[in-house]
């Protein structure tokens, strides 16, 4: 039950981030999760389709929620965080300019957490999209918030599937989306984009064991 329940919250955010029919996603237990999950899943996608030995890197706004340096951190890979410009917003220039061989991941935030702005996500998932890198739109503050405003006619940018450079995006259920906490979702363009987020292992007496998520046992109630 609890997995017929997580799959019905999945489909119902990719059409409200507006995900194309091949999307697909996990339940997770909060922003946190859903960021680490996002870079774990491109690292290891970096590592099966590309030959370089380097040590990767992600790239994000100098505004970008401290979970990518935790996730950073735990994962050993480098992080770089770039400038922002004069209106707040990540600066896609300089964001450009730290792209390289060794990048498995750009994000930005829909919006930030220090100043409430939108990151230009537009111009940036066009950016990821012509130098093929994951980018991934950290959404988990306003997500449940943005498209409902936009409806009531808010002037909301961009920041979700309807652009075609957004690899993955993350939302949390449990700030405006108003659920009890411990409740976030981390979402995919496609299925050969998170193939690599699972965790399987069976050398031990007791057979096959593999999770999706971090968690082994976890809370129904949120």
């Amino acid at each position: 039950s609890l997995a017929r329940m997580e799959d019905e919250v999945i489909g119902m955010c990719a059409s409200l981030f507006r995900a194309p029919p091949e999307a697909c996603g996990s339940f997770t237990s909060g922003g946190t999760e859903s960021i680490f999950l996002a870079l774990k899943t491109a690292r290891d996608h970096f590592r099966a389709t590309h030959s370089s030995a380097q040590r990767p890197k992600v790239i994000v706004p100098r505004t970008a929620h401290p979970a990518f340096d935790k996730a950073a951190h735990y994962l050993d890979v480098d992080i770089v965080r770039t400038p922002i410009g004069a209106d707040l917003r990540a600066d896609v220039e300089a964001m450009g300019a730290a792209i390289d061989e060794r990048t498995m991941l750009m994000a930005a935030s829909a919006p930030c957490y220090p100043y409430g702005v939108f990151d230009p996500i537009g111009a940036l998932a066009a950016l990821a999209e012509s130098r093929s890198t994951w980018f991934h739109v950290d959404a988990c503050l306003g997500g449940f918030l943005a498209p409902v405003a936009r409806d009531e006619g808010h002037d909301i940018p961009e920041f979700d599937f309807s652009l075609d450079g957004v690899s993955s995006l993350s939302a949390d259920l449990h700030k405006y989306g108003f659920s009890a906490r411990g409740a976030s979702i981390l979402l995919y363009r496609n299925a050969s984009l998170k193939a690599r987020q699972a965790f399987g292992f069976d050398n031990w007496p007791r057979g096959s064991y593999s999770t999706e998520t971090f968690l082994g046992s976890r809370p129904g109630g949120a």
